[in-house]
């Protein structure tokens, strides 16, 4: 009995698309993923969905053996509006090179100059803000060189792209579907996108017949289109007298 109600749940359970940054079986240089943008050395840019929150990761990948290429757990993540906001510092800012050069950004990410070995590297760095309005760091650490933090700037825009592109993809889509779904109890949340915009074209094709008649109504006056004679009697001269009058009333209770 119970494992007949477990498999009706979970039959009823639609199925979660697979996260653009839950790659276990790793990839090669000659088949790197969407949305994975390689900066030039060991460091990719990617941008995420995954468990239904979008981030942008700027992270240490390691090749194996075998070629392969897999995620580690240096670096940092941050919110497609935190990146935005870095996206505009960007170019005010002059790292890695200039040493003591400090980059805060939405009171969440710590960008400074980080020197090895007498090479200059850009450090990436997330904090949090505790509860007594102190800051504590996050151990993770992104270490960019100078051509890795250029590459970050040339390629600015196609991460903001990936972004607009999972969200409105996936995000934007599936809160379209609970929103069709709250409407038409019978819609199927599996439904194709084409489905969907057939439904909101008909919706919107509705609310554009009311708005239109609405307008009419306000705009088109009958006595005018029928040449009707007294035109102190036409709707349009009333309703002008009705809001002078209304506006006036309104008008005099301020003073």
């Amino acid at each position: 009995m119970r494992r007949a109600s477990s498999e009706s749940a979970s039959s009823e359970t639609p199925a979660k698309k697979p996260s653009t940054f839950n790659n276990t079986v790793g990839f090669t240089a000659d088949s790197i993923p969407q949305h994975y943008y390689h900066l030039g050395e060991k460091n990719y840019a990617v941008v995420s969905d995954f468990g239904d929150v979008l981030n942008v990761h700027i992270r240490k990948f390691k090749t194996n053996e075998n070629g392969r290429i897999f995620t580690t757990k240096n670096g940092v993540s941050f919110s497609p509006y935190v990146w935005e906001s870095l996206v505009t510092e960007m170019d005010n800012s002059f790292l890695p090179s200039e040493t003591g050069k400090v980059l805060i950004v939405r009171d969440t990410l710590f960008l400074t100059s980080a020197w090895i070995e007498n090479v200059p590297y850009a450090s990436l760095q997330r904090y949090v803000t505790k509860q007594d309005f102190s800051r504590q760091f996050l151990p993770s650490v992104c270490l960019l060189s100078e051509t890795e933090w250029n590459q970050l700037q040339c390629i600015r825009k196609k991460i903001s792209e990936s972004c607009k592109s999972l969200m409105f993809n996936n995000f934007l889509k599936k809160k379209i579907l609970l929103e069709v779904s709250s409407r038409s109890p019978r819609t199927n949340l599996q439904m194709e996108l084409s489905d969907v915009e057939m439904v909101l074209s008909m919706s919107l094709t509705e609310l554009a017949d009311n708005i239109k008649s609405r307008i009419d109504d306000v705009l088109i006056c009958k006595g005018c289109l029928e040449n009707q004679a007294n035109q102190l009697g036409h709707e349009c001269v009333i309703m002008d007298l009705n809001t002078d009058i209304v506006f006036t009333e309104t008008w005099l209770s301020y003073r």
